[in-house]
């Protein structure tokens, strides 16, 4: 993993504040997009793992009436950055920001009704084990949006691969219902699988 590459997954020092700011401009269209297909509804709780400059967060505080919104991130400094953002919501209550890893989420079972991730799950530890962690914190028939726009496809025929790899991976998880959707983007497509929380 290159430098660039550990910055993106985990970000840190002054490096870490540009690739922060980098990511709040370039992701904001696929948070937006994202949170559109979670179609959250009023009253709802939900998570975002990875949130990096909470600009998901942000767009879901603003657009929609969910009651809680949490999210992880394991790296201080985007925490920092998305508390700053969205320093509004945290002071009403609305929003929580915690420095925690996706492997070992700080939250109860069944906790949330919807849970999302958006450019991510790839610098995840072990993706399916942690995929089931999430899964842990939904309710049962709760839903789950993994985004992802592999930026270091070649061709959109790569992207199509990826877009396989990715519902596997969901349906691998022990989701039901496992969707592909995708969106035509630049410098590549986005893809975005979804899945729901059998019940127990």
């Amino acid at each position: 993993m290159s430098w660039l590459d550990r910055q993106f997954g985990r970000p840190s020092g002054l490096a870490g504040r540009l690739v922060g700011a980098l990511m709040a401009h370039s992701n904001r269209e696929l948070n937006a997009w994202t949170v559109e297909l979670l179609g959250v509804k009023d009253g709802e709780r939900v998570l975002e793992v990875g949130f990096g400059p909470g600009i998901g967060v942000e767009h879901l505080a603003r657009t929609s009436r969910a009651a809680f919104i949490a999210g992880v991130d394991h790296s201080p400094l985007m925490v920092q950055q998305a508390r700053r953002r969205n320093a509004a919501f945290v002071q009403e209550g609305r929003v929580e920001l915690r420095w925690a890893s996706v492997s070992a989420l700080p939250f109860g079972d069944s906790s949330f009704d919807k849970a999302f991730c958006v450019n991510s799950i790839q610098f995840w530890p072990d993706p399916q084990d942690n995929l089931r962690e999430v899964q842990r914190v939904l309710r049962p028939g709760g839903l789950v949006a993994v985004t992802l726009q592999p930026r270091w496809a070649e061709a959109e025929s790569t992207v199509a691969g990826v877009g396989q790899q990715l519902v596997a991976l969901v349906a691998g998880a022990g989701f039901a219902d496992v969707r592909l959707a995708s969106r035509s983007m630049r410098p590549v497509g986005a893809l975005c699988a979804t899945g729901v929380r059998p019940p127990t």
